[in-house]
């Protein structure tokens, strides 16, 4: 998978993420006034989900105080 910095109209950007086939798995819901910025929110999102995947459990969550 890849992501792709989007010009969505004159002055604002948006990320996507692609499959391996090119169909997009995933979009940014805002925009962003700059290339640079949305380029920045992709990357945080992206280590967003790494983070997520190496706390991956496959069991239900904990929930209390025990």
């Amino acid at each position: 998978m890849q992501f792709e910095i989007r010009e969505t109209s004159r002055s604002l950007w948006s990320w996507v993420l692609l499959n391996e086939t090119a169909e997009t798995v995933l979009e940014s819901r805002r925009s962003f006034p700059s290339r640079a910025q949305a380029t920045a929110a992709a990357l945080a999102f992206s280590q967003l989900v790494g983070r997520a995947g190496r706390t991956l459990t496959g069991g239900a969550r904990q929930v209390g105080f025990l």
